[in-house]
């Protein structure tokens, strides 16, 4: 069972990756969403998304963009780097994305119209000679009239044009993360697809509501012929997550203290060296808007982060909340 990190726009960057390798790592990292037109044109942040480390191997470049050229050439630009493969962003509902015609708005366009864009991604990654080679993409379920049926003959369209890997975050466009994903849909999808296509090696991921090694087990459970999980958002709270799980699917132990006031001086350190100091502040930020769900003030611990900048500020912030609640500085997994 493949676990995965999401791709995540301001969070699934080097810092976040490297804190998780920190605990073991994952199975294959989904960079945040490269637009393709600003990679092509050599935008000035552009080199910070397509960064690799820790585990170069295991990187999964997401592109977004609604324009076929610029998508075939960000994938020759991205496949150089190596790497898993391009996975093809059809799944984020953000609006400023969908108003575009990128994202989710992939999935209502004509069939036609999606399987010639993906011809060309394909016909790059079949011509490049690194180790990225696997065209993916991550969807949702669709519009608020969307049909099992429909969804059913999109990802037909999607193997048809040499896709290996899909990945289902199996809530509607307009639902956002309003509701609990519905895994009922991804247990249907991944029947369907390893049953039609049993002769492929097809690749099923499913995405959403996992929070805890309970939710991923108790997914896994529903969809028991899928091929992997992705996790997002929790894997910001807790980046130890992945590991607990592999450690629960093993039957092995794993038991360990976790200093969460290091852990969140690491974390900003990393995010100097390895990010733009222009991106400083709202990485800082994002990454404090999840990770302090992890203390009993964290509302009050959030707000003062992310209303205040600067490392040292920051970093006082949490030495002061840590010297009031002293019992939450450590925490035993």
């Amino acid at each position: 069972m493949k676990l995965l990190l999401a791709p995540m726009a301001t969070l699934s960057h080097e810092a976040l990756r490297n804190l998780i390798f920190r605990f073991g790592g994952c199975d294959e990292y989904y960079c945040e969403m490269i637009h393709a037109t600003s990679l092509v044109s050599g935008g000035k942040f552009e080199e910070f998304y397509i960064r690799t480390q820790p585990e170069p191997d295991k990187m999964v470049w997401q592109l977004t963009d609604y324009r076929e050229e610029a998508l075939k050439e960000a994938s020759k630009i991205v496949s150089e780097l190596g790497g898993i493969g391009i996975d093809i962003n059809m799944g984020c509902p953000a609006p400023d994305i969908y108003r575009t015609g990128a994202g989710c708005a992939w999935m209502s366009k004509p069939l036609q119209e999606v399987a010639s864009m993906l011809n060309k991604v394909k016909s790059v990654l079949d011509s490049s000679t690194t180790s990225c080679k696997r065209l993916s993409c991550k969807i949702r379920l669709g519009e608020e009239d969307f049909t099992i049926e429909k969804l059913f003959a999109y990802c037909d369209m999607l193997v048809s044009e040499g896709v290996t890997q899909i990945t289902l975050h199996p809530r509607t466009r307009k639902e956002k993360y309003t509701r609990k994903a519905r895994w009922e849909y991804v247990n249907q999808l991944c029947e369907y697809l390893k049953t039609k296509y049993s002769s492929l090696n097809l690749q099923i991921i499913g995405n959403g509501s996992i929070f805890s090694v309970e939710d991923a087990i108790s997914s896994i459970k529903k969809a028991p012929n899928i091929d992997g999980i992705m996790l997002g958002r929790n894997a910001i709270q807790k980046p130890w997550l992945f590991k607990q799980i592999s450690s629960a699917l093993s039957n092995e132990e794993f038991k360990t203290e976790i200093d969460l006031f290091e852990l969140a001086i690491d974390f900003m350190k990393d995010i100097e060296n390895c990010q733009p100091q222009e991106f400083w502040k709202t990485r800082k930020q994002r990454f404090f808007i999840y990770f302090c769900d992890n203390f009993q003030f964290g509302n009050y611990l959030k707000s003062q982060l992310i209303n205040n900048d600067g490392f040292e500020i920051q970093k006082n912030i949490l030495q002061e909340y840590f010297e009031k609640m002293p019992s939450e500085r450590f925490l035993t997994i």
